[in-house]
């Protein structure tokens, strides 16, 4: 069978595990078609944060192989890339004919966590329900067939089969003998492996394969991988699901998801979008770590192994906009968990005082690819990091958070000011750091360090302002950062923000200035010359980060959410339009497309993020200073609805309908404190105040939709 260009597993996960179904409603050993390298991925389950024993690393993903390095890790410098622990698959027979895969139908629900497929095996035809518990490390796999069929469940620990990069990572693996599980040792975890399938009327093992076999038209499968990581190993999961039944685990599984995606609404009239922006928010809450609370690129091995980067940014005010307000607390948790592996790597790496991240982390605040060392020298991931400190406070008002997040913020300005910061006779400026390409170049006054290390010190200030706990250190950051806008000035070329002091290019250190970093106005004439010349850059295709020649989706996305700031609806549709290349089957997205539409990864959580602002903003801006709505929606689109995204701590709900001519938007304040925003709306330009527990309503004309 020949699978649809745009077919990628589906993704699901539960903070802790992570699992790719495959097109039979399992695990499939089929690696998806589009990859523009032959390493995209093979369903296997993995655990967030659990990775290969270092003497167990047999090589790195080979796209991972750093151009300027040896490839595999040295003593003391670990490799953290995530470790394998097993998949699950089955097969059918039909009296004597093993069944083929002919043909699939499959529908990922969000919303429920499940995956439906319908299967024909030629043999017979299968109705096959899929999910992962969010509560705990198990897969439930529901087979109804059309006819009486012989189903084989088989499961291994480890990969499909051993073959360069892809080895099995255990230090110990104990099969037991009275049924179909396995204890195993990764590093300092125990774990436990185990298969169940309640209508089996006999099993065993060939190798390290478990085989279950048993005959009828309903089967339940079982699979759990479960360890100490979070507590005392657990080796009963499956006994206790079965004592518990498929249909009340798929009921609260459900109810988990449901809850999670009632506390706000988001409809568009584009069917591909809105697949993408539910799987986006899904993913959210499926990659985010329990116990630590990070948001991490992914929770596959391709998607960086569950590390952390500056990216958190993006899923972090997604979330918030979203009004996923425990699971932002949750990110910014991961900070206040991590703060003395920072405060050691600004001691021990640069001599400094203060707090500084490294460049990618594990969940414990690690480095996690140790080897690129020249990375420690970037320092806008730090920059993007106090940016999430502040949001969770800007878009709640919850001032309890900014008591719990302000010494990270005076640490990182402690950092920056001694470390980042010079002051020349020229004024100020930030030392030359290795730059958003991570090449192991250093690169002077950068437009991102530049203009993050600016927001990092403003917001420390403006902080202690709010907190009332101005001091030397508060003033001293401000006057660094008005010295450091005018070295930012001079990034400017007459055309647009050049990548860096030396650099007279494009790419997203241009954009930085503007969005993320919101250092540059978009009004500002020049935050519109460097859009156009952005836009420009890529014409009639989709948008890159600056670099070369490929598809970047995060990229796009920023110039999208720029483009909507600037009242430019119309281009900022057509720039995401542009993504669909990059969109997969259940709504993934690449992190890059190369020029012939191919992949190297789908479920990067920095693309969803990012798409996903784009998205709100074309009707609901939050920006630093107010609240816009309605200002960007597309002319082509007829009619839409939001409810309860989240801004500036009020609730916006709001509808349009262009046939019959109105756009209204409600704003409701949740807090127990009046809350006042520059809103503007239509015509309108002012401050509104919204008492607790009040709302209020607003309506302007909307003119009909505009023909081609």
């Amino acid at each position: 069978m020949q699978l649809p260009r745009d077919y990628y597993h589906v993704f699901l996960g539960n903070g802790h595990d992570a699992v790719l179904i495959g097109y039979t409603g399992a695990m499939v050993p089929d690696r998806p078609p589009n990859g523009w390298h032959p390493y995209l991925d093979r369903c296997q389950w993995y655990k967030s944060d659990r990775y290969y024993p270092e003497d167990r690393l047999v090589d790195v993903v080979p796209p991972r192989r750093p151009p300027f390095a040896e490839a595999l890790p040295k003593a003391g410098k670990p490799w953290a890339e995530l470790a394998p622990l097993g998949y699950t698959a089955y097969e059918v027979e039909v009296e004597g004919q093993p069944g083929h895969v002919r043909g699939f139908t499959q529908t990922f629900v969000p919303e429920e966590g499940t995956v439906y497929t319908t299967v024909d095996w030629g043999v017979a035809r299968a109705e096959v329900t899929t999910f992962l518990c969010p509560d705990r490390p198990l897969l439930v796999i529901r087979y109804r067939f059309n006819r009486p069929v012989r189903l084989r469940a088989l499961a291994a620990p480890g990969v499909w089969h051993e073959e360069g990069y892809e080895t099995d990572p255990f230090d110990a693996l104990t099969f037991l003998e009275d049924r179909p599980a396995a204890f195993y040792r990764l590093g300092p975890y125990q774990g436990f492996i185990e298969i169940a399938l309640p209508e089996a009327r006999r099993w065993g093992r060939e190798g390290k394969v478990w085989w279950l076999e048993g005959e009828g038209t309903v089967f339940t499968h079982y699979f759990a991988i479960t360890d100490d990581y979070a507590g005392p190993l657990d080796t009963a999961v499956i006994p206790r699901a079965m004592e518990e039944g498929p249909e009340a685990l798929h009921a609260r599984t459900r109810s988990f998801w449901q809850a999670y995606f009632s506390v706000s609404r988001f409809e568009i009239p584009a069917p591909d979008f809105q697949r993408v922006y539910r799987t986006s928010q899904y993913l959210f809450k499926a990659i985010q770590n329990p116990v630590s609370g990070g948001l991490p690129v992914g929770n596959l091995r391709l998607t960086w192994s569950s590390h952390l980067f500056w990216d958190a940014y993006f899923i972090h005010r997604a979330l918030l906009e979203a009004n996923h307000i425990p699971e932002g607390e949750a990110a910014i948790g991961f900070f206040l968990r991590t703060r003395e592996a920072a405060a050691r790597h600004a001691q021990e790496d640069f001599n400094a005082p203060g707090l500084k991240w490294d460049w990618e982390l594990t969940h414990r605040g690690e480095p996690a690819y140790g080897i690129w060392v020249h990375q420690k020298e970037q320092v806008h991931n730090n920059a993007a990091y106090a940016n999430m400190l502040l949001q969770q406070y800007i878009f709640t008002r919850d001032r309890r958070i900014l008591e719990a997040v302000f010494p990270l913020l005076e640490g990182l300005a402690t950092f920056f000011l001694h470390t980042v910061v010079e002051e020349t006779t020229e004024g100020f400026a930030v030392r030359p750091m290795v730059g958003v390409d991570e090449r192991p170049v250093r690169v002077r006054n950068e437009g991102i360090t530049l203009a993050g290390t600016i927001r990092l010190l403003e917001g420390y200030a403006q902080a202690a302002r709010w907190l009332g706990r101005e001091n030397g250190l508060a003033r001293r950051s401000a006057e660094a950062a008005a010295g450091l806008r005018w070295t930012l000035d001079g990034l400017y070329n007459g055309r647009y923000f050049q990548a860096s002091e030396d650099e007279d290019r494009l790419n997203v250190s241009s954009l930085a200035p503007i969005y993320p970093m919101e250092v540059i106005p978009p009004e500002d004439p020049r935050a519109i010359w460097t859009v156009h010349a952005y836009r420009a850059r890529y014409a009639g295709r989709m948008v890159g980060h600056g670099n070369n020649e490929w598809g970047f989706p995060w990229a796009a996305a920023m110039l999208a959410t720029l483009q909507a700031w600037q009242g430019d609806g119309e281009g900022a549709w057509q720039t995401l339009q542009e993504l669909r290349p990059a969109f997969s089957l259940h709504g993934g997205i690449a992190e890059t497309v190369d020029e012939e539409g191919r992949w190297n990864m789908q479920y990067f959580a920095t693309a969803h993020g990012a798409l996903c602002t784009a998205l709100h903003h074309l009707m609901v801006q939050t920006r630093a200073d107010r609240l816009v709505i309605g200002r960007s929606i597309p002319p082509e689109w007829e009619s839409g609805s939001w409810e309860n995204l989240r801004a500036h701590g009020l609730l916006v709900s709001g509808r349009w309908d262009r046939r019959q001519g109105f756009l209204e938007a409600v704003l409701r304040n949740p807090t127990a404190e009046p809350l006042s925003i520059r809103l503007q709306i239509g015509e309108m330009d002012r401050v509104v105040s919204v008492a607790p527990g009040t709302a209020q309503r607003f309506q302007i004309p909307l003119p009909e939709r505009r023909l081609p």
